[in-house]
């Protein structure tokens, strides 16, 4: 049976990018280090990626575009680093994520405060990805989204697993201050009473929307032009 080589043979270079210089250094002391030829690079503004055009082969992003304010920008200039024909493959939370928890914490200040401020920062909704990603000039698009529930023992947990991950509320207009006790606790019932789960912990759904696009270039598969198909979907899926 034939061996294939260590994935990081095939790597000629790697160039990790993040505006915190903490996280982009966790695991700078990790054997893997040694096996590649790695590149830490960090962004004095994750909004701008200051590297020439047709620089790279491929542009990953796990898990942080929900950040990024000028989505449509940001996609745009990463469509302008990738070399012709390369891709960008990018997963994002978005759409219904922690829906469970923004419902139950409206009602819950509703109730005890008359009114409602935001705690959840906005998220790009599914539908609109596969557009932000034409309108950067990709090809070839994919958008996939995936649903990933975890359950947690109270909110509580949640909050403090949400503190943990950096994922707090950066809103501008956010009302400032921790939230109140009294809105904490009508937020645990609620949330139970709407979404708690038979053997009493609750869920919390984390939409991963994930993506891939590719850069124009000249050997790139196109459509056929409209019209020009010889075989009609129709009798294909009526003959099944």
């Amino acid at each position: 049976m034939p061996v294939s080589p260590p994935l990081s043979q095939k790597i000629g270079s790697l160039v990790a990018a993040d505006s915190s210089e903490t996280l982009l250094h966790r695991d700078a002391d990790l054997p893997f280090n040694s096996e590649l030829k790695l590149t830490r690079h960090v962004l004095a503004d994750e909004e701008t990626l200051p590297w020439d055009s047709n620089t790279f082969d491929m542009v990953l992003s796990s898990l942080s575009l929900h950040w990024i304010n000028d989505l449509p920008g940001v996609l745009a200039q990463v469509n302008n680093i990738l070399k012709p024909d390369a891709p960008f493959i990018g997963a994002m939370l978005g759409g219904d994520t922690l829906f469970e928890l923004r419902t139950s914490l409206q009602l819950a200040e509703q109730e005890r405060r008359g009114g409602i401020s935001p705690h959840v920062s906005p998220l790009a909704d599914t539908r609109d990805v596969g557009g932000l990603l034409g309108k950067a000039g990709f090809k070839m698009l994919t958008v996939d989204v995936e649903d990933i529930v975890v359950d947690y023992p109270d909110t509580f947990a949640l909050m403090q697993d949400l503190q943990a991950m950096g994922e707090g509320n950066a809103v501008l207009g956010r009302e400032m201050g921790a939230i109140g006790r009294d809105v904490l606790l009508a937020n645990e019932g609620i949330y139970r009473e709407l979404h708690g789960n038979e053997d009493g912990t609750i869920p919390a759904t984390f939409r991963v929307i994930h993506m891939i696009g590719w850069k124009e270039g000249g050997d790139q598969p196109q459509p056929l032009k409209r019209g020009s198909g010889e075989v009609n979907l129709k009798d294909i899926l009526e003959g099944q």
